[in-house]
């Protein structure tokens, strides 16, 4: 009997996951262990160091659908090595740094490379080589953020207190170029089409109405159309608040534990919720397979909206725990949910142009979240009211993509 070869779109899924891994932890969730070292010898407050994070992400509000248009068109795999290589060299200047103006045009090179390597290429690839099992190729191509922050919190913590801060940008940088520039170079291809192939599931019948209503559909607007309708400003509203929640707290959620409890506490609970994120990202991806976009979404925004309760007692070190749970629960609202909402809504079809708008309210959110936390931080000595707004807005993001989902419906035909 002939042995039954592996479908390569799980190829796909696997170098993505080194991406992840590798690209995106270090200007996320693990930029701000950085903070107390760099604001202390270079003599600049912290919201000072936010902004070079807000930079970063604010060039995505403004250059996301030009990114997305290109890679669509363009040769992926040759942009994406070409930028892999500009971040790894953009990311270890952060090194030569003497002021703040500094960081930020490193921070603006780093976001330019950022955008044309990571998560918008990804989720384009994963959207490209699935119908069939999309959920769950998004949740391990993204849980690669949890692999990659369990794995480098203990590491930059270690290089932080024995190497300082500029080697510890340097030696990262290099980690990053031996691991994702192989992996976009060997084993990453923008379209089964490149390889004579079809996307996973494409010929096979929808198994229940959830599979199909998310897969076999085609959407009776254009994306430009879509903007005089009410369900896309919910959508991109739902979109900001999730950026906005995203980098508000894994940008500050490290240096507030560590001013409770200590480094040692803090590099625990990050990885504690960054491996515990990797079973979300797989739980969410399973449930929106099995239940359909609205379930995951809900499960995803409330785990992470309460989370920030526990984040509030977050004193008494039992209930940092019981945060890390939750938080590593719903963290996949960041980065999978987006996405899968985005080609529930509009197709695979319209997804390239749709997500890339998506993406841009999001990095509205995103530029400004830790910011925005910062600045409460420094006006009131304290982060309890951030927390508070923070679990607000994650409401906002549930109601948003919800009512976005069930608004848009008279406007998908199903084959």
């Amino acid at each position: 009997m002939e042995k039954k070869k592996i479908f390569y779109g799980w190829y796909i899924v696997f170098g993505c996951l080194i991406i992840t891994c590798t690209m995106v932890p270090p200007i996320m969730a693990l930029s701000n262990k950085f903070l107390i070292q760099v604001t202390g010898d270079l003599g600049i407050s912290r919201s000072a160091f936010t902004l070079a994070n807000t930079i970063l992400q604010g060039l995505g509000i403004f250059i996301s659908p030009i990114v997305s248009s290109r890679l669509a068109k363009g040769n992926m795999r040759r942009i994406q090595c070409i930028s892999i290589v500009g971040f790894v060299l953009s990311y270890a200047s952060y090194s030569l740094a003497q002021n703040a103006a500094h960081l930020y045009i490193s921070s603006f090179f780093t976001g330019i490379f950022f955008l044309n390597a990571a998560l918008i290429p990804v989720s384009m690839m994963i959207t490209n080589w699935f119908v069939k099992k999309r959920g769950l190729a998004m949740s391990i191509a993204m849980a690669g953020i949890g692999v990659g922050g369990t794995i480098f919190s203990p590491i930059i913590t270690t290089l932080l207190e024995y190497y300082g801060w500029r080697h510890t940008y340097q030696i990262m940088a290099l980690i990053i170029l031996v691991l994702a520039f192989p992996a976009a170079f060997f084993l990453l291809r923008k379209s089964p089409q490149d390889m004579g192939l079809l996307p996973y599931g494409s010929e096979e019948p929808a198994q229940s109405k959830t599979s199909a209503a998310q897969s076999s559909f085609s959407f009776s607007l254009s994306v430009k159309e879509s903007w005089s309708k009410v369900f896309f400003w919910i959508f991109i509203f739902g979109m900001l608040c999730n950026g906005l929640i995203n980098t508000g707290a894994l940008g500050h959620f490290p240096p507030a534990i560590e001013e409770m409890h200590g480094p040692q506490v803090q590099a625990l609970i990050i990885s504690m919720y960054s491996l515990i994120g990797i079973l979300g990202k797989i739980v969410l991806g399973w449930l929106n397979d099995r239940y359909g976009v609205v379930v995951s979404t809900a499960f995803g925004c409330i785990t992470f909206a309460v989370s920030f309760i526990f984040m509030l007692m977050g004193s008494n070190v039992m209930m940092l725990y019981i945060m890390a749970v939750l938080f590593g629960l719903g963290d996949a609202i960041g980065t999978v949910t987006p996405p899968l909402v985005t080609s529930a809504i509009f197709g695979t079809e319209k997804y390239g142009e749709a997500y890339g708008i998506a993406n841009s309210f999001t990095q509205i959110g995103l530029s400004l979240g830790s910011l925005l936390v910062a600045a409460i931080y420094d006006a009131s000595g304290s982060y309890n009211i951030a927390w508070i707004l923070l679990l607000f807005l994650t409401v906002g993001a549930l109601l948003g993509w919800i009512g976005s989902y069930f608004l848009s419906k008279k406007y998908r035909i199903h084959n």
